[in-house]
């Protein structure tokens, strides 16, 4: 039998026991892919990742990540969950700063400010987004709707679109008329999933700009359903695409931007978004972080070829 320690963090929180708990394994060496895959789905959460040594000079450690059913090529709160944890227990020599993560993406860094042992802040720079496509006809805003539990006239097109963004795993970011709707949402997972498949998007997030808190600059929700997560409580991967779709179409005027989740699931969670924009109006960085508490440590036990 062989013994592999984890620790427990809560990401994009502002205290203990909120935002989006994430299980880091801190030494993944000799764990096969299927154990991986068990063990993330033994926990349960929307993400588990595992700490390997780098495959590339330009990194300091290599992060895979689990969902309970899939693996991703990269993903926001695990990346900032780790990037703290990894600097609380010392993974890298001499306690970096910043932490540069060889994910399915490329490399990634993740800047640590550490408080305690047990808690601090991270962000992450996020690939830059791509801006795919824009759905404005009636029928595919009817079929998102449908699939999200609204009506048609709660979409907000007449604000901005339902676009199609892609930095890395594609997403659907679709706007409402206000906190009611989106709190109100009760997706249909089937018809979610095939929303999900019919335009090649791993996530959809619903958000709008009327918020819980006066300091928030937008409340969203985001469901995974081709990752097996039915709704998450704090989306880094998500959020930072969507910070550069509210600048892009106006429906914020600056690019410092918190962001609202996991509010409905009893998990609420605060992002704070950075997006830069370039000299010709594009965007040339985005960067996405928050709070990180650990909350637990333990041992998991694998017979071996299992």
């Amino acid at each position: 039998m062989n013994d592999f320690a984890f620790v427990i963090a809560d990401v994009f929180a502002e205290t203990p026991f909120a935002g989006n708990q994430l299980a880091v394994f801190i030494d993944a060496r000799g764990l096969s892919d299927g154990q991986m895959q068990r063990a993330a789905n033994e926990m349960n959460f929307s993400e588990t990742t595992f700490v390997l040594p780098p495959e590339t000079p330009d990194a300091d450690l290599r992060l895979r990540i689990f969902t309970p059913h899939v693996e991703l090529p990269f993903a926001g709160h695990p990346l900032v969950g780790s990037g703290f944890v990894a600097a609380v227990k010392g993974l890298v020599p001499c306690a970096p700063s910043v932490i540069r993560f060889e994910t399915g993406v490329g490399v990634i860094d993740v800047s640590i400010e550490i408080e305690s042992n047990l808690s601090g802040r991270a962000t992450m720079r996020q690939p830059v987004p791509e801006f795919v496509s824009e759905l404005v006809d009636g029928e595919n805003s009817a079929h998102v709707a449908s699939a999200l539990g609204v009506s048609r006239g709660q979409i907000a097109s007449e604000l901005s679109p339902i676009a199609i963004v892609d930095n890395g795993l594609p997403l659907m970011i679709v706007p409402l008329d206000g906190l009611a709707s989106v709190r109100a949402l009760n997706p249909n997972q089937h018809s979610l999933r095939h929303l999900a498949e019919t335009h090649s998007v791993k996530t959809i997030l619903a958000f709008t700009t009327e918020t819980v808190h006066p300091d928030s600059s937008v409340h969203c929700r985001v469901y995974a359903p081709g990752a097996g997560v039915h709704e998450d409580p704090a989306t880094g991967s998500a959020n930072g695409p969507l910070g550069a779709y509210l600048l892009r179409y106006g429906r914020v005027t600056s690019g410092e931007i918190v962001s609202e989740q996991g509010y409905e699931m009893g998990r609420p969670s605060t992002l704070m978004v950075n997006v830069e924009r370039a000299d010709d109006g594009g965007i040339s960085s985005v960067h996405v972080g928050g709070g990180v508490f650990v909350v637990a440590d333990g041992t998991m036990h694998f017979e071996g070829g299992l």
